[in-house]
């Protein structure tokens, strides 16, 4: 059984995890590159896979699945959508904001894995789940820097 303290540190994770998969789904909607749109789905995918980590290490410890998202996520994509209204974004600068996003999860992750009082088997999952998500900020680093090569290829 996990204690109260284990259920929300876990719901909270995935309730990022819900809000990083929608924004991902999101903003590739919002991005012109092929490549930049296949990896923020591609992301976007392997977001549910760890919320469904996530909702079956719940179940195996006697707690519900986790509610669903965050009320700051929702907030977010609103006023990404209303900036991007406003504004012409850049795939660059799209990327920068997913690169930001991706830092905000690790540093939750980080922060749950060094002060919540977790079994063994939910600590393996999410530290795991960490490095899948730190494998990510690289990627959408690359992507970033090669889309900044091919803009300012473009401005000469």
């Amino acid at each position: 059984m996990h204690t109260k303290e284990q259920v929300k540190a876990v719901h909270e994770i995935h309730g990022l995890l819900e809000d990083s998969r929608r924004e991902y789904v999101a903003t590739a909607g919002r991005v012109q590159g092929a490549g930049t749109k296949e990896l923020l789905l591609k992301i976007a995918g392997e977001r549910k896979e760890l919320e469904g980590e996530l909702e079956r290490d719940l179940v195996q410890h006697g707690s519900s699945a986790a509610p669903s998202g965050t009320a700051h996520g929702a907030l977010h994509r609103v006023v990404q959508a209303f900036r991007d209204a406003v504004n012409d974004t850049s795939d660059v600068n799209v990327m920068v904001e997913c690169e930001k996003q991706e830092r905000v999860l690790i540093n939750h992750y980080i922060e749950v894995l060094n002060s919540a009082d977790l079994n063994e088997a939910t600590r393996a999952v999410l530290a795991r789940q960490l490095r899948e998500v730190e494998a990510n900020v690289r990627k959408v680093r690359e992507a970033r820097n090669a889309q900044e090569g091919v803009e300012e290829w473009g401005t000469r």
